[in-house]
């Protein structure tokens, strides 16, 4: 059996799975998995609530392993990947209605011991990029704890520069790692425990907002990307399209998406993995060349000199992989906040 069935597939893995779901976890794991497929896989744990991306170098061989605890109204999270982008959009917010507070904690790679605070809100949106190592964290039900609300208003990093800051790094990667040793009967008086913990050491935390500068940088990118995303089709989607629909200037475009690979990389790139996902779906067309010509690819050859460019395989070998792979997605992210009551 390849491995990536393995993962999603098969009637001893799907029991484990839904036993697990039922139980209020949720994971994946990364390793072991062709490397081709392993950030798609990483992928689509996490959307669509959230839109991870990765640089070509970092995108193959991705290793993650994530496990997600619900607890209660809260969502415990245990994290340790490659570096990636994550990005959603404030938009999304009104269309899922997932509104949760983040709240992770990253540990330092020498010792293991707590090194920041990474908080945000899905209402608000965000993009972290280049965020990898070993994190734990907490998604948090705003009306559980509505005086918190000043605290999650950005996303932003918080050094544990004070002694509540760094209680709550003593406290949470513990209660993280005793999560599932907890049984159900237990499980209301550790999230009654955890609420205050939280509304303890997080009220009046002194926070430093992104600058107005990096939010409109990002603003901008998520507005353009969501225009490539609106035209992959078309075969004249080119930076000059851009600057004409997004209203940005050429220089601004191009300084704005430099950081990561620059526009006409951002456009093939989603071009590409839009393909790829075509490709994995049971209900996608069936012709290698009416998938590429819906991502604007309208010679065969050229669409196959890229695609195995970024993937290592032709875009007929993904095809002919697409029974052996999952007919539905892991249950991830959105499984676990929906069920969180």
């Amino acid at each position: 059996m390849p491995q990536a069935e393995a993962v999603f597939t098969g009637s001893s893995a799907s029991r484990r799975s839904a036993k697990a779901e039922h139980e209020g976890r949720f994971s994946v794991d990364t390793r072991g998995l062709p490397p081709a497929i392993r950030l798609d896989v990483w992928r689509a744990f996490w959307e669509p609530v959230v839109h991870v991306s990765a640089p070509d170098a970092e995108a193959r061989g991705f290793c993650g392993q994530a496990e997600l605890r619900r607890l209660g109204r809260h969502v415990l999270l245990k994290f340790q990947a490659d570096a990636a982008d994550y990005r959603r959009a404030r938009s999304e917010g009104l269309r899922d209605g997932l509104d949760h507070w983040l709240l992770a904690l990253r540990l330092a790679e020498a010792d293991g011991q707590p090194a920041e605070l990474l908080l945000g809100a899905l209402s608000q949106g965000f993009g972290l990029r280049g965020l990898g190592g070993h994190w734990c964290g907490v998604l948090i039900q705003p009306e559980s704890l509505p005086q918190l609300a000043p605290v999650f208003a950005n996303a932003r990093l918080v050094p544990l520069n004070t002694p509540a800051a760094r209680m709550l790094g003593g406290m949470l990667p513990r209660i993280a790692a005793s999560a599932d040793e907890i049984s159900a009967e237990d499980a209301p008086r550790l999230e009654a425990a955890l609420s205050s913990m939280l509304t303890a050491c997080l009220i009046g935390l002194e926070t430093a907002p992104a600058s107005t500068r990096q939010q409109l940088e990002a603003a901008r990118r998520a507005r353009v990307i969501a225009l490539v995303d609106a035209a992959l089709s078309e075969a004249e989607l080119s930076p000059a399209m851009l600057v004409q629909r997004s209203g940005i200037s050429r220089s601004e475009l191009y300084r704005c998406f430099a950081p990561i690979g620059g526009i006409a990389r951002v456009i093939q790139q989603r071009r590409l993995r839009q393909a790829y996902r075509d490709l994995t779906r049971a209900d996608g067309p069936a012709s290698v060349s009416r998938i590429g010509e819906a991502v604007g690819f309208y010679d065969p050859s050229s669409f196959t000199r890229a695609f195995r460019r970024e993937f290592g395989c032709t875009p007929s070998e993904v095809l002919l992989r697409r029974q052996l792979q999952a007919t539905e997605a892991a249950p991830g992210l959105a499984a676990a906040l929906r069920s969180a009551d």
